[in-house]
């Protein structure tokens, strides 16, 4: 099986691993920092999932869709952030053949979002979507460690597509080692993260404290549960569901489950303002707040996270 990825953060690089570990070849589009780098040294997983090295000539790589055009791929995995979705969209329909080859593109994304803006490009049937809670770090431009893992890789489609093929793909990460399963209830799964997400990834940014913490302080709590209640307001009004019936089914799961099984992981958001990188905020809480405000719910809980994380990116960035 050959798969192109698309996209050189630490997400990739970790799924990347698992399935050439599993003895697939993947073809890596990124940028020329980590091109250069797999390149010369080759890829390396560490953390919880042990150690798993490769050698630069165990996968290919290039800076653009131009050396692979004419390439046949089982499935095409989306691991750019967020913000970076209608571009990488525009660019698969411009410079690729995948379209009319009708490979899989499946969205290992954050947020909420992401597959309704690939499917204005390619037939939504075509859209599929990952629910990954695994938290990778990029130490080196070749290197990803994996800190934690809360739940198995799941796979779906919103739109209704052929399941039957993905199994293969959910087969190859089983076979390298992370747990994975194909879902009709994707839907539910990506919710389900966004109800994650909402109340941990930004604050902790703001905070700069590793999400355990933030269950430990009533203050803290007290803003998480208010963020949890709008998402699932939100949720409800845009006629999804979760998992859970009401949001204090929820956060029963969250303080009890969750939480725990990431204590020491820091934000991607923090990360990125560390960095000096833009974050993800407009499709997490940014989400939350522009479909509550179409559906004139209180969000302001949200709309006061969103503005705390742009404040500090663009003075990061400046």
């Amino acid at each position: 099986m050959k798969i192109l990825l698309l996209g050189s953060g630490a997400v990739g690089l970790g799924l990347a691993s698992f399935i050439m570990q599993a003895g697939h070849s993947i073809h890596l589009v990124g940028r020329e920092q980590t091109v250069l780098a797999l390149r010369k040294h080759g890829l390396k997983r560490q953390g919880l999932f042990g150690t798993a090295s490769f050698l630069p000539q165990q996968l290919t790589t290039s800076t653009n869709l131009f050396d692979v055009n004419a390439e046949h791929f089982d499935f095409c995995l989306v691991c750019v952030k967020s913000f970076d979705t209608e571009g990488s969209a525009q660019q698969l329909k411009n410079e690729s053949t995948l379209e009319h080859s009708n490979t899989p593109i499946v969205l290992c994304q954050n947020g909420w979002g992401n597959a309704e803006i690939f499917s204005q490009y390619f037939p939504p049937q075509q859209v599929f979507n990952a629910r990954i809670i695994t938290g990778f770090i990029r130490p080196e431009p070749h290197i990803v460690n994996i800190t934690v893992h809360a739940q198995p890789v799941h796979f779906g489609s919103l739109y209704g597509g052929n399941l039957e093929g993905l199994h293969r793909l959910s087969d190859a990460l089983n076979q390298g080692g992370l747990a994975s399963a194909v879902t009709d209830d994707v839907g539910k799964d990506l919710w389900a993260k966004m109800l994650y997400n909402c109340p941990l990834n930004a604050l902790g940014a703001v905070l700069q404290v590793p999400y355990g913490h933030l269950g430990e302080n009533e203050n803290s709590r007290a803003i998480m549960e208010k963020v949890v209640h709008e998402v699932f307001q939100v949720m409800q009004g845009l006629r999804y569901d979760s998992h859970w019936v009401r949001a204090k089914d929820y956060l029963d799961a969250f303080y009890g489950q969750l939480l725990p099984s990431t204590y020491e992981h820091e934000s991607s958001m923090l990360q990125d303002l560390r960095a000096g990188r833009r974050t993800e905020i407009e499709s997490l809480n940014g989400v939350i707040v522009r479909e509550g405000r179409k559906l004139q719910m209180d969000v302001s809980c949200n709309e006061m996270i969103c503005n705390q994380i742009l404040f500090l990116q663009e003075k990061n960035m400046a």
